[in-house]
């Protein structure tokens, strides 16, 4: 049986011949090591843009030259592409030297020159793909008809063999000098590095078929636009306005298609928000914490976060078994989602309430803690500041959202706004309860850009002036407008206006006490920026520097973000990324003014605690996956649960511990105890 091939016409030739000799560049490094699965999802993305890119210019330009026949076609569009290509390039080229030659003043390009240089570059890769490709059968149809290549297999590998010998080419240390910028002072080194993990037949595999999945669904996108084309004129060729409604009524479909899936998605988050996580379920029942006895509200109303948020806290038994010393029950208070009213004042004072309820202002240390967007606070900071003050403290937090921090970023203007209100409440109270109290601003991620936001520029001017001592703000994303002013252009310079910086732990050791920003400066979350899809990223001081490809470094950056948080419990080593556990502890204490004498104690103790309550979580969830499958298989049975008690009792008329461990406990809630 003959296997069908496909019909390779010469812009299928070029766009192959284009991907093959892109691939190196697709393989580009990171900050972050990329797993197998993000390779290739990068390189099939690339790889896949300069086929389509090289398909759609050889396709045009061999419909525009026109010709009497195949050979002249082949000569013309050579032609014409070589020109385009050559043109295509020198434009490149004059935008990749302003770019160095802004860099040297420490200046990005603007984006509209960045845009022209990246789509001058696309041009000159698909011009030069379908210039070689006509070229090759110009110079072919003067051969022999006895040696002029025409099986497909034979077409194919001579296009995937030049195209390889093109990729080796343009891993020359003088071609990758193009991609990049000369290194900036205090910058790390430039240099165009490549990203491994696997071998090279298995990371090419691994690239074609992402690659060809994406062309699948560009092909079938064509088809149905073909189709509904067809539609609407009743003509075979409906003509390119015909073609233009297809594809925006397709797009149409596809963004009403991602708005319904983001809202389903948000959907079930907040339907995971109200499912008790079998670590979390138990309500607390010591004073002191949201949720618990003197609080106004249900603890199964605090969100998935805020209950992981209480729970966690320690108790004065706890503290004094890990430092040795006499130590008091901690407070954690929270204002939950459900509560708030939208009344910033209405707010503020039930939030301060809920506070005075605790005990907080009779503690010696206040933190009001911004969370991320799902609710989040970072475990190690709060724990961190009741290790170091013997519980004698008070962590304070007030959800705006209980989504993913990426879907909760419209709201952080409004998130900032009542963190101000809330700062100047609990600040106002304080003096009235407790002027001896020391009040500290915490944000990590997004929650930084509430609380850095809240007061602008002025940031450590205003809170001083309000009572608060100090701050942490760790891992600031870009989207900060006060960090945007006051972030130092340079390594040298470690504070503006008040805000000290540090860009991991031996720095942070070395600030002092008041409102310190700690920030990676190969951090993904707060370096990330759209404008990288056109242009060279900057680096953690604002100054262009790296390497950059057009598209990729793009996606580069987007895998970057997602493997930022590779965390392992109870390791807290030194991370290039969105990790800051290794620095936090140190952080809390220089800019909180709290002694780290016991520091090799007190980071043990963030390390086991982290461990203890990852293998609880993992146990809890795995024992109650267990029992609800037991559970479903009996209600398959017909058989109730509660009814066990009594089929199963033993002579005492007590339930056998092993069949209690399965029984939920609102299904035994009347009966004797089992035993």
């Amino acid at each position: 049986m003959q296997v069908p091939l496909p019909r390779l016409t010469d812009g299928r030739r070029a766009g192959l011949l284009a991907a093959v000799a892109v691939y190196p560049l697709t393989r580009i490094a990171g900050t972050i090591p990329r797993p197998a699965l993000d390779r290739a999802i990068v390189s099939g993305a690339g790889m896949a843009m300069a086929y389509i890119s090289a398909t759609a210019t050889t396709n045009v330009v061999r419909d525009m030259v026109g010709a009497a026949g195949e050979k002249q076609r082949d000569r013309r569009t050579a032609a014409v592409t070589g020109v385009l290509a050559i043109a295509a390039a020198g434009v490149a080229y004059g935008v990749r030297r302003r770019a160095r030659a802004l860099a040297e003043e420490q200046e990005r390009l603007p984006v509209p020159t960045a845009a022209v240089g990246s789509a001058a570059e696309l041009v000159a890769v698909s011009c030069g793909a379908a210039a070689l490709v006509a070229g090759t059968d110009t110079i072919g149809a003067l051969l022999p008809e006895r040696i002029e290549p025409r099986h497909p297999v034979v077409v194919v590998l001579g296009e995937i063999g030049v195209g390889a010998a093109l990729a080796a080419l343009s891993r020359h240390p003088r071609f990758l000098r193009y991609f990049t910028l000369p290194p900036q002072e205090g910058s790390p080194p430039t240099r165009f590095e490549f990203q491994w993990g696997a071998s090279l037949p298995v990371g090419v595999a691994r690239a074609a078929g992402v690659a060809a999945i994406t062309l699948g669904a560009v092909a079938l996108e064509g088809h149905l636009v073909e189709y509904l084309a067809r539609g609407m004129t009743g003509e075979d060729d409906p003509g390119d306005l015909a073609h233009m409604l297809g594809h925006a009524a397709v797009g149409l479909v596809l963004a009403g298609g991602a708005v319904v899936a983001l809202s389903f998605y948000s959907s079930r988050v907040a339907v995971e928000e109200k499912v008790l996580e079998e670590a979390y379920a138990a309500v607390p029942e010591r004073s002191g914490v949201t949720g618990g006895p003197d609080s106004a509200y249900d603890f199964v109303d605090l969100g998935r976060e805020g209950r992981r948020f209480i729970s966690q806290a320690y108790t004065a038994k706890e503290l004094r078994h890990v430092l040795g010393v006499d130590a008091s029950d901690p407070v954690r208070a929270l204002l939950p989602l459900g509560a708030q009213t939208g009344d910033l004042a209405a707010d503020a004072a039930a939030l301060v309430a809920e506070v005075e309820r605790l005990g907080g202002f009779g503690k010696g240390t206040i933190v009001l803690s911004a969370p991320t967007g799902d609710g989040y606070v970072s475990y190690v900071h709060t724990e961190t500041v009741e290790l170091l003050t013997a519980g004698d403290c008070a962590t304070v937090t007030v959800p705006y959202a209980q989504v993913p921090s990426a879907l909760a970023m419209p709201k952080r203007r409004q998130a900032a706004t009542a963190y101000a209100a809330y700062a100047r409440a609990l600040a106002a109270r304080a003096r009235e309860l407790n002027p001896d109290v020391k009040l500290f601003a915490f944000g990590e991620s997004l929650g930084s850009i509430v609380a850095l936001d809240a007061f602008g520029a002025t940031l450590a001017e205003e809170l001083e002036r309000i009572g608060f001592h100090g701050g942490v703000y760790a891992g600031v994303p870009i989207y900060s407008q006060t960090d945007r002013v006051l972030r130092p252009d340079h390594p040298a310079v470690r504070e503006q206006r008040g805000l000290q910086y540090a860009t991991g732990r031996d720095q942070a050791l070395d600030a002092r006490p008041g409102h310190l920003n700690l920030t990676h400066p190969t951090d993904p979350v707060a370096l990330a920026d759209p404008t990288s899809l056109v242009r060279h990223q900057v680096d953690y001081w604002g100054r262009p520097t790296g390497a950059h490809v057009p598209f990729v470094s793009f996606l580069v950056e987007l895998a970057d973000v997602k493997n930022a948080m590779n965390l392992r419990p109870g390791e807290f080593n030194p991370s290039p990324g969105h990790d800051y556990r290794y620095d936090t502890a140190a952080a809390v204490a220089r800019a909180y003014g709290l002694s780290f004498e016991q520091e090799e104690l007190v980071e043990q103790a963030l390390r086991e605690r982290e461990l203890q309550w990852s293998v609880r979580r993992l146990l809890a969830r795995r024992i109650g996956a267990a029992r609800d499958t037991v559970l479903g298989q009996l209600s398959s049975w017909g058989v109730d649960p509660a009814s066990l008690r009594t089929r199963f009792s033993d002579d005492d008329g007590q339930m056998p511990t092993w069949l209690a461990a399965v029984i939920p406990d609102s299904a035994v809630s009347e009966g004797p105890a089992p035993g």
